[in-house]
């Protein structure tokens, strides 16, 4: 699965630079010329960023954990261990009813932040109404404050596309129609944590957290870049073979901390801070040497982006792991106690049953049935770079949406038949 990467810059986005203090006036030469553009450009830009109206000390994650702890957002609602449904689960949370059952937004990707205590979950928009009324689809990330577990406290963040050009001065930043699948931090050389969303046909969309900010009322978090695969060229390989067109999906991410020791491969002897991103696919849709697929990507040290493994073209994986299981939803990555990487991946089975999850590497799954509630998403741990650490996830389904702590089971269980799934819930 080969693939070029092409990132963009934030123009807009970080503060520009104050203009140098104009000199005497003179004749309207080329400089003069020059330096008026730019001093147009530079406003225009300002006033399309996300943080127009707002001083530093009001953007950021720190700026809205305060907010969360000064009482601002919505409370949330603890849930014990044995309400949520699945053997793996520990105690976690749910959204408030109008959240909890809202029709239109479906929470999708997790991220853990700080040893757990600020969660990031993902939200795509289902389109609703007649088609020609229907506006572009948006996607949100919920920060979720458990500083003090007992009583969590979220808010809604808007994932934007800042203007640019004249648009820049009457509109206001455009959405961004994700599904939000898949959050993954990463950290970077050349500035803060960076948020990595999946895209499903074209990649990833990144985001600075230290550009989230409060805009005309709403929070919102305007996009850095994006890395996009040109999937024509796949397409058309594909055709000229005579082979159906079976482009990569990016379905979900999860971050791969360095590892050393282990076998190589899978188990990611002596590597670097990486990427895994897969497919869901259904059962029916599965090919033994095809896909689901899993792919793993070494990041740039400095910034945090997909690169090629060495030697190879443009942002080619280091890793292509064909034949995974099934209805695949989220994945994450640990350091194994004896070396290298132990893989964890999250399985749904419907509405009414409790999802799988696999445990192990690719090719060498240990499967535990029933471990996680029903319409499981994605995952992602506690503590990156702790064997021992929890990981988190989160449902989707309206009534049935927790975000929840997974407890990995100790023992190893019997895999049942890759359609069964685990017990039903009663609604």
């Amino acid at each position: 699965m080969a693939g070029l990467w092409r990132c963009w810059d934030a123009d807009g986005v970080t503060a520009p630079p104050t203009p140098a203090a104009p000199g005497p006036p003179g004749p309207p030469g080329l400089a003069r010329r020059v330096a008026l553009r730019t001093g147009r450009q530079r406003r225009v830009l300002d006033r399309g960023r996300a943080g127009t109206g707002t001083s530093r000390a009001e953007r950021g994650l720190d700026a809205a954990l305060a907010h969360l702890r000064a009482g601002g957002g919505t409370p949330a609602v603890p849930v014990p261990a044995e309400q949520v449904p699945g053997t793996a689960t520990g105690d976690g949370l749910t959204w408030a009813p109008r959240d909890a059952d809202d029709p239109t937004w479906w929470p999708q990707g997790v991220a853990c932040l700080r040893g757990g205590e600020v969660l990031l979950v993902g939200w795509y928009e289902r389109p609703t109404g007649p088609w020609w009324r229907r506006r572009l689809p948006r996607s949100r990330v919920s920060v979720v404050d458990r500083s003090d577990p007992a009583r969590p406290r979220y808010m809604h963040v808007e994932l934007v596309v800042p203007r640019r050009g004249p648009l820049a001065r009457v509109l206001p930043p455009g959405p961004v129609p994700v599904h939000a699948g898949g959050l993954a931090v990463v950290e970077r050389g050349e500035g803060g944590p960076l948020l990595l969303v999946a895209d499903t046909l074209v990649g990833l969309r990144a985001f600075a957290l230290d550009d989230l900010a409060l805009r005309r009322g709403r929070w919102v978090l305007p996009q850095r870049s994006s890395a996009r695969v040109p999937l024509l060229r796949g397409v058309l390989a594909d055709l000229r073979s005579g082979r159906r067109p079976d482009p990569f999906r990016f379905s979900f991410a999860g971050a791969v901390p360095p590892s050393t020791g282990g076998t190589g491969g899978a188990g990611g002897a002596g590597s670097g801070p990486g990427l895994v991103v897969g497919e869901y696919r259904r059962a029916g849709a599965c090919t033994p040497d095809g896909v689901p697929r899993l792919l793993r990507y070494r990041l740039d040290p400095a910034t945090g982006l997909p690169t090629g493994r060495p030697g190879a073209r443009g942002g080619e994986p280091e890793e292509v792991h064909a034949g995974q299981p099934p209805r695949m939803q989220g994945v994450a990555v640990l350091p194994a106690p004896g070396g290298g990487l132990t893989w964890f991946l999250s399985a749904s089975a419907g509405h009414d049953r409790c999802g799988d999850l696999h445990v192990g590497a690719p090719g060498a799954w240990t499967t535990h049935r029933g471990a996680l509630p029903p319409g499981c998403e994605d995952l992602d741990p506690e503590r990156p770079g702790d064997p021992t650490s929890p990981l988190w996830g989160a449902s989707e389904h309206p009534g049935r949406r927790w975000v929840f702590a997974v407890v990995v089971p100790a023992g190893r269980t019997t895999a049942d038949p890759p359609s069964a799934g685990g017990p039903r819930v009663r609604a």
